[in-house]
């Protein structure tokens, strides 16, 4: 299986995700977004989480920091939260399918559009109820 860049990634449909995703490669696209909402409780904490299938960046590095470990991984969960909070209410439907374990597969609609909405590389600049009924056109019934 060929490593994705994602750095260089522009259509996040021809990508299968990936299993770690380091700080500079977060560009919140769905693959990404879903693994920060996977660790979430991780991130919050100040952490990043460990790389397990392959190594990690800082193992045997030295280099000046600017900045103290924590923020990165909090920068991140806050951005994440600060988009969820825009959905309001129904970002919990998203979090719970989430935690219980359903990936990009098998979300139900009304997560999926929530998804939609969190995802990209700055927020929206309108509301989630609006969006769903002039972007991303789904019935009513279904989402809201």
């Amino acid at each position: 299986m060929p490593e994705y860049d994602c750095l260089k990634c522009k259509m996040w449909k021809g990508c299968p995700g990936k299993e770690w995703y380091h700080y500079g490669e977060v560009r919140w696209c769905v693959h990404q977004v879903v693994w920060l909402l996977q660790h979430k409780e991780i991130l919050r904490s100040g952490r990043w989480s460990k790389d397990f299938y392959g190594s990690d960046d800082s193992v045997g590095q030295r280099s000046v920091k600017t900045e103290a470990s924590f923020v990165k991984p909090e920068l991140v969960i806050a951005e994440l939260e600060a988009r969820l909070k825009m959905v309001g209410p129904q970002a919990e439907l998203l979090i719970t399918q989430i935690e219980d374990g359903r990936t990009l597969t098998n979300l139900s609609d009304g997560a999926r559009a929530v998804l939609m909405y969190v995802k990209g590389f700055r927020r929206k600049d309108i509301g989630f109820r609006r969006w769903i009924r002039v972007v991303y056109r789904q019935p009513k019934t279904t989402l809201l």
